[in-house]
């Protein structure tokens, strides 16, 4: 898996469009949840990711066709745009009506692109470490203490005074649970 900067995506999400425009396909609709948009917001550790994680119905076959070929032009995975994540049953198509989706700053003819909020990620990441279980991903636990950077959050007990993300406390307890242990960060 190679992995992309957020300007390797930014390049293959402007040929996609080209793309779709010589195929006639009028517009596809991209939720970036995830590492891509941890990169958008410029606080995911080494700035990269492998994918677009979109937070969509599966696309069409001819999309798919469109995306590959887009990987195979920009020497990207296959599976760079995805919408893996809306696949995983009662996990993240709950959350996705949670989440408040903010207009990407591209300018697309037939893209319609949105991103998760900072908010909409920590409850992502949140809820991936609590329903990760006693083996959350690390990649999880590094994203949720740098999105809790991102706003001025470095302590359990910072979280605790926070009425925007003490959510995390009532609804993820196994996720609190590492932030405490993880003392300050």
């Amino acid at each position: 898996m190679k992995s992309s900067t957020i300007v390797d995506f930014e390049q293959a999400l402007f040929l996609l469009d080209k793309k779709l425009d010589i195929a006639g396909i009028n517009k596809i609709q991209i939720r970036a949840i995830g590492g891509f948009a941890m990169m958008y917001y410029g606080f995911r550790d080494n700035g990269y990711t492998i994918d677009i994680d979109s937070l969509t119905t599966k696309y069409p076959v001819e999309v798919l066709k469109i995306i590959r070929e887009v990987a195979f032009e920009m020497g990207l995975d296959e599976d760079w745009l995805n919408t893996d994540c809306s696949t995983l049953e009662g996990f993240m198509t709950p959350l996705a009506d949670q989440i408040v989706w903010e207009k990407a700053k591209y300018d697309f003819n037939n893209i319609d692109m949105k991103v998760a909020n900072v908010a909409g990620l920590i409850r992502s990441k949140a809820k991936a470490i609590e329903d990760g279980g006693l083996v959350p991903r690390s990649t999880d636990k590094k994203d949720l203490l740098a999105g809790l950077n991102h706003v001025n959050i470095h302590s359990a007990d910072a979280l605790k005074e926070s009425t925007e993300y003490s959510f995390i406390i009532k609804e993820y307890p196994r996720c609190f649970e590492f932030l405490e242990k993880a003392d300050r960060w």
